[in-house]
């Protein structure tokens, strides 16, 4: 069994033990959705029409010609309905290389997304096997959602893989390009565009402002314990893991997929080995189910309204000072 497969199994025995104490992994950033209509001629699973006579005659070219830029928009949701991740990427590769921003950004969600499976697709597919033939439910969860990402994700190589340094550069473009969720991303990724007491507010500020899903959640994992103790976001919604938790619930009412099997969850079992004990259960259910105590739910509750109905803290602040 290898060292993976042990961490693993580890991992799941922890969240037994000690749900009520649970430090989530966070995700870097997630999901959107939006209201742009689907070409309804287009497969939304990224591959070519039903039509098609022999699915062993189906060739990449095949896959990347189904989506077309107008069946992609939103990108985000695109990305989250996707069962074949590579055509995908392939499909957005051109769009992102004219300085479509949205386009870059998803493109570092999806390689974000495969690189655990790409770095080794063998070693993937051979401890999800040995986790599969473990009979407790945490392992049950935590072998779907690996199975979700290994269907997904099954045609990426290790060449293909993302290093920490790579995602870095390439959510720097799509920041540089317009995208406020990967300039969000690069905060609590530890490499933010600037890094002033100014700018880091300020960025906070924009992203409570522009009701973008993504934006929220990518920013989350800096709004956690990160911030503790950051004179710049003293007086917002940050500084422990409670914080970060509204900012994803804030992300879920905002229109973020929370799904059962949405990328948000799926990366939380498979990254942080945290899965929720009932497989139909969303992200805002397995939060209040296994992240706080009863008698948190109402404070958390209380802080995503702030961040979803509230002004910026500034502008709080200045509302306090002036009565």
């Amino acid at each position: 069994m290898t060292v993976r497969v042990f961490a693993a199994i580890a991992l799941l025995g922890a969240l037994v033990a000690a749900v009520a104490m649970w430090r989530p992994a966070v995700p870097g950033a997630l999901i959107g959705d939006g209201d742009a209509a689907w070409n309804a001629d287009v497969d939304t699973r990224g591959f070519v029409d039903a039509s098609v006579p022999d699915a062993a005659m189906v060739t990449d070219a095949d896959r990347v010609a189904a989506w077309s830029t107008a069946a992609m928009r939103p990108l985000p949701r695109a990305f989250e309905r996707a069962d074949d991740l590579f055509a995908f990427r392939q499909a957005l590769q051109p769009l992102a290389d004219t300085g479509d921003a949205d386009a870059r950004w998803v493109l570092s969600r999806v390689d974000e997304y495969c690189a655990g499976y790409a770095r080794d697709p063998a070693g993937f597919a051979r401890d999800s096997a040995l986790i599969d033939g473990l009979q407790f439910d945490a392992a049950r969860a935590l072998g779907a959602a690996r199975g979700r990402i290994g269907t997904r994700c099954g045609r990426f190589v290790p060449g293909d893989a993302t290093t920490f340094v790579q995602l870095v550069e390439r959510r720097q473009e799509a920041a540089e390009a317009g995208s406020l969720a990967a300039e969000a991303a690069l905060l609590a990724m530890g490499a933010p565009l600037q890094d002033d007491m100014d700018y880091r507010r300020g960025l906070v500020e924009r992203v409570q402002a522009s009701r973008d899903p993504e934006a929220f959640v990518a920013l989350s994992p800096a709004m956690g314990v990160a911030a503790s103790g950051d004179v710049a976001l003293a007086d917002t919604v940050a500084g422990t893991q409670v914080h970060a938790l509204a900012w994803q619930l804030a992300a879920c009412d905002l229109g973020l997929d929370c799904s059962a099997d949405g990328a948000l969850m799926t990366e939380y079992c498979v990254n942080g080995g945290i899965c929720a004990r009932d497989a139909r259960q969303d992200f805002s259910a397995f939060v209040r189910d296994a992240a706080v105590p009863r008698q948190g739910a109402e404070e958390l509750d209380r802080m995503k309204k702030t961040l979803v109905e509230g002004a910026p803290a500034s502008r709080q602040l200045l509302g306090m000072v002036t009565r």
